[in-house]
């Protein structure tokens, strides 16, 4: 697959999601590692906005000079010295600028291109908690980091994609992204030589609820807006992460920091225009409709008059001749005619059409002249529209 090609695939992809609904939101921030940081120490470009590291890891922007159809602008190259640790070791991570919901399940998607010695075994790990995961640092004994196993390798490229499915406690506040090294046990017991370098290539990130009605919380903005405006990326960082695992950072944590469920626009079918179908337009004391009332309703029914359409009551009357039963039955076989024709020209799905039989019942006439009794005898079409009630 050329660039172009993947390039097409790409925004198909995007249309579809467009197409199909809601997106999901990204409930981390700056997952593509667009938006890079200007670092209080040196006022120069330290690192990326959003994401924060231990001293030990090295990272440098890759800035593409034409969009990628994989990694897009850019990507983030982490560079960390292995030292025999084979448990998790954190590499990177960020805050959340809105608490999960407890007990909703959540995925973690990411791409990543690994390269290490080959005696080496990789495995990409996460954990998410109140702190950021540090090794052997007492608020870090309860936290519980996992490994992931779901990985794809993408195809014609270096890159694999991690898919990583959890249910939230609720009190997840910073997520740590790491991994799991340890020797291959096929290569023997000869040491490893030199300096192990661990140089990893990450982009597209991103936090999604499973839900989707979920929703990003009240205070995403102003708490994106905080987490933005901490520019420390060296010591001050270094030793508020060890020290503590938290940073000087205080985003609103509240109700209103909470992910919440999507909230659709509210409607209410409004009754617009009907349409009026004489006994003339049927044969008489059946159900079928002649040429004359079909060229009416081909001339009625166009997509400009669909547009917005909620529903199609369809209600059959009749005069007062014959028997109830009769001018029950036949209002009701008259109304079925019309609907009928709306579903065999595909202007409606049936479940948006109803339809009622009235017999005599609804006079709009006196049924005491000929004149009055043509006019009870009928189908009207009542057309009611969505109109969008504000949200309380």
């Amino acid at each position: 697959m050329n660039r172009l090609t993947r390039s097409c695939a790409l925004l198909f992809l995007v249309l579809l999601v467009a197409l199909s609904g809601h997106a999901q939101p990204n409930l981390l921030l700056n997952g593509g590692f667009d938006d890079v940081n200007v670092c209080t120490e040196y006022k120069a470009e330290c690192g990326v906005e959003g994401w924060f590291y231990l001293k030990d890891v090295k990272v440098q922007m890759l800035a593409n000079d034409t969009v990628d159809a994989i990694t897009g602008t850019n990507s983030i190259t982490i560079l960390y010295n292995w030292i025999g640790y084979s448990a998790f070791t954190p590499v990177f991570g960020s805050i959340l600028p809105c608490r999960l919901q407890a007990g909703k399940s959540y995925t973690l998607k990411g791409l990543m291109n690994v390269r290490l010695n080959p005696k080496l075994q990789f495995k990409a790990g996460v954990c998410f908690g109140d702190w950021f995961y540090v090794p052997r640092r007492p608020f870090a004994s309860t936290m519980k980091p996992d490994s992931i196993v779901s990985i794809t390798q993408l195809p014609n490229s270096n890159f694999v994609e991690f898919d990583y499915h959890f249910t939230a406690t609720g009190q997840e506040r910073y997520f740590t992204f790491g991994s799991y090294i340890h020797k291959d046990s096929l290569t023997g017991k000869a040491p490893l030589t030199g300096t192990q370098t661990i140089n990893m290539i990450l982009d597209r990130f991103s936090l999604t609820p499973d839900d989707p009605e979920e929703t990003l919380c009240a205070a995403f903005a102003a708490n994106k807006a905080l987490i933005y405006q901490y520019n420390f990326r060296h010591k001050e960082m270094d030793y508020s992460l060890y020290g503590r695992g938290q940073l000087a950072i205080e985003p609103e944590f509240d109700n209103n920091s909470v992910t919440v469920q999507r909230k659709e626009p509210v409607f209410t079918p409004v009754k617009t225009d009907t349409l009026q179908l004489g006994d003339v337009l049927f044969d008489f004391n059946k159900a079928i409709l002649k040429p004359a009332a079909v060229s009416i309703l081909k001339n009625y029914f166009t997509a400009e008059r669909f547009a917005g359409i909620d529903s199609i009551r369809i209600e059959g009357h009749t005069d007062s001749i014959g028997t109830d039963n009769r001018n029950n039955q036949l209002s009701g076989q008259r109304s079925e005619a019309v609907k009928n024709w709306l579903l065999q020209n595909g202007w409606l799905p049936g479940t948006l059409l109803t339809v009622h039989g009235y017999g005599r019942t609804r006079p709009v006439a006196s049924n005491q002249t000929a004149a009055g009794r043509a006019q009870n005898r009928r189908v009207e079409l009542i057309l009611f529209r969505k109109k969008e009630l504000p949200q309380q």
